[in-house]
């Protein structure tokens, strides 16, 4: 019962922040971006998770960049907004449409896909590319959403096709432990404790095939996951 309240009052942080930080995005964008670490921080600490975070140096100071996790939970969200780094976010196009955290994300200047490979598509990830051109850091999620089996599901190309058009880097970000805070059919609970590696930025360019950005990706972010999950870890659901 414990645990259904605190994310009760999760949620209504969520709204009460989402709400307050739309002005501040639209004329101090600095400030609102303190809102958006404080909708992590509040997550985090109403459900008792323990975070350790490694490899923060790897995050650009300046310029832009594609961060790219794994997508095990929900809660990945709030996780990577307490990192304090400035953040944009491309998600589904439903999300924005989210009374509070839909006009947050708006006003922050987010992207929205409809996932349905329209010209819509095709021009928000031109968008994209324009926005990280310009010093936007963009959370893409190379998996398109989250995995209901905690193994990893098969890449779309947005993140890729964006690290190859812009010649900007790609970061894989490793996250372990939030799958468990809320499997699958079940309600979350507290007290987790969950591992952030933010992985060395990686460089493509136009010559470079998809399916060899994918690849060199993968490894390193099967390598990332591997040093919380054991050496023999794969990709597949441990």
């Amino acid at each position: 019962m414990f645990d259904k309240f605190c994310l009760f009052l999760a949620a209504v942080h969520s709204a009460l922040i989402s709400f307050l930080s739309v002005p501040f995005f639209l004329f101090f964008p600095k400030v609102g971006q303190k809102f958006q670490q404080m909708f992590g921080w509040g997550w985090i600490w109403l459900m008792g998770i323990k975070v350790t975070v490694h490899g923060q140096e790897n995050l650009p100071r300046v310029g832009g960049a594609i961060l790219a996790p794994n997508h095990e939970s929900m809660f990945d969200i709030p996780l990577l907004c307490s990192l304090g780094h400035p953040l944009c976010w491309l998600s589904k196009e439903e999300v924005g449409k989210l009374p509070f955290v839909g006009w947050a994300m708006k006003a922050m200047g987010c992207y929205f896909v409809k996932r349905n490979r329209s010209g819509h598509d095709i021009n928000v990830m031109k968008e994209v590319e324009e926005g990280i051109t310009r010093g936007a850091c963009v959370v893409i999620f190379p998996e398109g959403t989250r995995t209901r089996t905690g193994a990893l599901l098969p890449f779309k190309k947005g993140a890729f096709k964006t690290a190859q058009n812009t010649g900007f880097p790609l970061i894989p970000i490793a996250i372990s432990g939030t799958y468990q805070i809320a499997p699958p059919g079940t309600w979350p609970t507290r007290g987790h404790l969950v591992t952030v590696r933010i992985g060395l930025p990686l460089f493509f360019s136009r010559e470079d095939s998809l399916e060899s950005i994918q690849d060199k990706y993968r490894e390193n972010l099967i390598k990332l996951l591997s040093m919380d999950r054991g050496s023999a870890y794969n990709g597949s659901h441990s």
